[in-house]
């Protein structure tokens, strides 16, 4: 059995954020990551330790990126546009995972079920250093779907 290792800088993050089925790359990302939760519920007693998953799953979707301007055709869902959907608090589509999907590859989400809004939104301008922004995407109904590339 092979196996590859999946470069970071081409895992990339896409959004629909018009659901129509087009998704886009998210900004110029310097990081993104997926985070999962199970809540447990404590059984225990004196007569043992026992925990049992709960009721609550839940994930979201972190990225931080480079706050970018696009003049002509927007290449790129960037910083004002990911604004504009938490204002709205708009449900869109996500999908995360490598920018060409090769097989045995893992992508998360891209389905129309696999939505998500914008929980938090932050833009940050150190002095002497470009503006970064950084959001949370809930996913409304987790868990994301997970697809393995044939």
């Amino acid at each position: 059995m092979s196996e590859s290792k999946v470069s970071a800088r081409s895992y990339l993050l896409f959004a629909d954020a018009t659901n129509s089925g087009t998704y886009s790359v998210v900004a110029c990302l310097t990081s993104n990551a997926i985070t999962s939760s199970n809540n447990v519920i404590d059984a225990s007693s004196k007569c043992g330790d026992d925990y049992e998953p709960g009721p609550n799953f839940k994930q979201s979707i972190k990225a931080e990126g480079f706050a970018i301007d696009q003049t002509g055709t927007p290449s790129k869902d960037s910083y004002d546009l990911l604004y504009s959907l938490h204002v709205a608090k708009t449900k869109f589509a996500i999908k995360m995972g490598p920018s060409t999907p090769a097989s045995g590859n893992i992508v998360y989400g891209g389905t129309a079920t696999d939505l998500v809004f914008i929980s938090n939104w932050d833009l940050t301008a150190p002095d002497k250093e470009d503006v970064k922004f950084t959001a949370t995407f809930e996913v409304v109904n987790p868990p994301l779907t997970q697809t393995k590339t044939a």
